[in-house]
């Protein structure tokens, strides 16, 4: 099903990790704040029939378009992030977090009209048990907007490769999509999108990563066989402007149409799943980079699949190294070839 696409050596393929360090990325997106309140259960409320957590331990993390940073800077590269907050303590856990991961907070611009998106999630026993959003998903001010399109301005003449992170939290609802790609399309920068909601905000971009439901939210289709996969990736890179297609499949894997109209499918290796949760950003990280790098899509794929392999194996919003990637890239292309 996939014999018109080849995939490079294993050695190759690793080398492109050593081509990551050499990368500038700007990171645009949706930045969030991810909580955890960790816990036990050993007896139910005498006020209301629910679980008593008595929480044991607090963790915070950069999720959204700060997690993809992160994952930039974890494989390698460097990372400038732009993006909202609000004037909060949730918007200074952000820039905490930044700084410890040695990422600059001076993309960041603060809205102080709205909170910083934060998603609270309480968990006993590995098993979620609720979680509290606090957000809004409307336009921007007309301050915000302009204070972000200036941060892009200078950032995109020192880059090499632009990723734009949509959570659908208000980035992209009022035209910066079109802004960034006509911008970067002047420096002759490539842009990877993971979208959200609408895809066609982005025609025009070099590659985008939607999930399935993404996907046929925007067009018809399905994905029940080779054929199927092929059609709905052709219709959307026909949305898209001739876009680079990655369909993430979850535990399926990923199908994927390069720019030359070659379909082809990486499937997952076998792994225990312990958190999806940063799964997606892990992946257009090492999508965008391995591409910028040079890297066909399909060794992209194969990376990338791998990079987010190891992530849904981690607890929480996690990242990948370059030194933990390495190691599995052998198993993620045979699980390709075996596929082919």
């Amino acid at each position: 099903m996939s014999a018109a696409a080849s995939a490079s050596s294993t050695a190759q393929i690793e080398a492109i990790l050593d081509r990551l360090t050499t990368l500038r990325v700007l990171v645009l997106g949706d930045v969030i704040l991810d909580e955890y309140r960790l816990g036990d259960v050993d007896r139910v409320s005498p006020e209301a029939p629910v679980p008593i957590v008595r929480v044991r331990e607090t963790i915070r993390a950069l999720g959204g378009a700060g997690n993809v940073a992160r994952g930039v800077a974890a494989l390698g590269a460097r990372a400038t992030l732009v993006g909202v907050v609000g004037d909060d303590a949730e918007g200074e856990a952000v820039r905490a977090l930044l700084a410890q991961a040695g990422l600059s907070t001076g993309g960041l611009v603060v809205a102080a009209e709205r909170p910083t998106t934060h998603k609270l999630r309480v968990v006993a026993r590995a098993q979620q048990m609720l979680r509290l959003d606090r957000e809004e998903q409307v336009a921007f001010d007309a301050a915000t907007r302009d204070a972000l399109r200036e941060r892009i301005a200078e950032c995109l003449p020192v880059v090499d490769v632009v990723v734009l992170q949509d959570y659908d939290k208000g980035v992209f609802v009022d035209g910066l999509a079109r802004f960034v790609l006509e911008a970067a399309r002047a420096h002759r920068l490539p842009v990877m999108v993971d979208p959200k909601r609408d895809l066609g905000r982005f025609r025009g971009a070099s590659l985008l990563k939607p999930n399935v439901d993404e996907a046929l939210a925007n067009v018809a289709g399905g994905v029940d066989d080779f054929a199927a996969r092929r059609a709905l990736l052709e219709k959307l890179a026909h949305v898209l402007g001739g876009a680079e297609v990655v369909l993430t499949r979850g535990r399926a894997g990923v199908s994927a149409l390069d720019a030359s109209g070659r379909a082809f499918d990486v499937p997952t290796t076998p792994r225990e799943v312990y958190d999806v949760q940063g799964a997606g950003d892990t992946a257009i990280a090492a999508l965008a980079l391995c591409r910028a790098a040079g890297a066909s899509l399909v060794d992209a794929c194969i990376v990338a699949n791998a990079a987010a392999g190891l992530a849904v194996a981690k607890s929480g919003t996690a990242v990948v190294s370059a030194a933990e990637l390495r190691p599995a890239i052998a198993a993620a292309r045979a699980a390709f070839e075996g596929a082919s």
